[in-house]
């Protein structure tokens, strides 16, 4: 049997808001199993699959570029 997960853990272990992998799993991001309870519904995720999202890299975060300010001729910079 595989381990199941539920949206708070993963996102304990993922280090995100619970919203966050709710819009993963309903924009197909995140595979999960929607499971009726109690009217409202919870979602389970098998831990093969957010640990696949964790390999595919499609948590990578998008850098930006970084811009340096630029520096007037008559000041030194320091070494980092």
């Amino acid at each position: 049997m595989q381990d199941i997960v539920t949206v708070d853990e993963a996102a304990t272990f993922l280090h995100k808001h619970p919203d966050t992998i709710r819009r993963w799993i309903e924009t197909k991001k995140l595979k999960a199993r929607r499971l009726s309870a109690g009217g409202h519904g919870i979602y389970a995720i098998l831990r093969n699959d957010l640990l696949e999202l964790i390999v595919s890299g499609s948590l990578e975060a998008k850098e930006k570029p970084v811009v340096h300010p630029k520096v007037p001729d008559n000041q030194r910079t320091l070494p980092l």
